[in-house]
């Protein structure tokens, strides 16, 4: 509900002083009555206009719809997803509510873009005024704004060569661009080893130290099922020693039998080392080598393990 503040002039208290003549009463309350109504809706119907009276074809434009309203009301301006057509909308800009001698305004800028050829394009937008029982659509006044051409001569008259001969183009290097690539794959790797250096230098040399058993695994196992006599149970007890010695970092290769013994005390170990020097030294085969082969194999690799989960704790 609009509320509107009447003040009466002297003209005006003529008026209602001639308005209590009989004859003339209804037809005076009749034209001002229609004068105060006219007035009411002149003064709430919103104003759109644009900012220039031509346009380009594709070029942004501005169009500014304001509204004088009581300040108790309740109005919306049109949003991005309505129809502005012949225009198409690229954004809008909302201005802050302005309010004076109990009077506000409210205003927002369209920048539209049209693509329409038709010469005079006009435009006229609504303001939504909510009341208790719906929202009601006030129109704006039409404004019409003209396209501008700038081809002047119609495009039948220009006359087209048409040239279908393609001309080789030399590939070229584009250097910015795999720079940039390089970049940008340096600063991932930076990335990346900055948050999991330690991890991946700790996973790198457990890999390698693991790596460096298995190899003696399978140059050891390679021996004992070879043909066992004296040269290759030498081979396999020396390729033994210097795994030890690589894990133990102690010279396992000039250590004897009761060396390696009472540095690593084990009554199966020191068996099996007897068996490998009587085959060795003395020519004595027995058929318990095979076993003996398998208990040095065991031990390295227990020991192995050992140094692996000590290497494990201190990286």
């Amino acid at each position: 509900m609009f509320r509107n503040s009447c003040s009466y002039s002297e003209s005006e208290n003529k008026l209602f002083l001639i308005a209590k003549v009989p004859n003339l009463k209804p037809f005076l309350c009749l034209i001002i009555g229609f004068c105060l109504i006219i007035n009411v809706c002149s003064a709430q119907k919103p104003i759109g206009r644009f900012v220039t009276d031509s346009i380009e074809l594709g070029r942004p434009i501005d169009f500014v719809l304001s509204y004088h309203h009581n300040p108790s009301a309740e109005i919306f301006f049109p949003d991005t997803t309505y129809n502005f057509y012949p225009f198409e909308i690229i954004r809008r800009n909302i201005f802050p509510t302005i309010t004076r001698n109990n009077s506000s305004l409210d205003s927002v800028i369209y920048t539209l873009v049209t693509f329409n050829i038709e010469k005079n394009q006009k435009l006229s937008l609504p303001i939504y005024l909510l009341s208790k029982r719906d929202c009601t659509a006030i129109y704006s006044s039409t404004d019409s704004i003209f396209l501008r051409e700038l081809i002047r001569s119609p495009v039948d008259s220009l006359t087209l060569q048409s040239d279908t001969k393609l001309l080789p183009l030399r590939q070229q290097v584009n250097y910015p661009q795999i720079i940039t690539y390089l970049l940008g794959i340096l600063g991932i790797v930076l990335v990346i080893y900055a948050l999991f250096g330690r991890l991946i230098r700790k996973q790198y040399q457990l890999f390698l130290f693991s790596r460096k058993h298995k190899d003696f695994q399978a140059n050891y196992k390679k021996i004992a099922r070879a043909t066992l006599n004296d040269e290759t149970i030498g081979k396999a007890l020396v390729l033994w020693k210097k795994h030890l010695e690589w894990l133990e970092k102690r010279p396992y290769t000039s250590y004897t039998t009761k060396e390696i013994v009472s540095r690593l005390p084990n009554e199966r170990l020191e068996e099996a080392l007897r068996e490998v020097d009587s085959a060795i030294y003395g020519g004595i085969l027995s058929t318990q080598m095979p076993l003996a082969m398998n208990i040095l194999l065991d031990n390295a690799t227990e020991l192995y393990k050992k140094r692996r989960a000590e290497l494990a704790s201190n990286l």
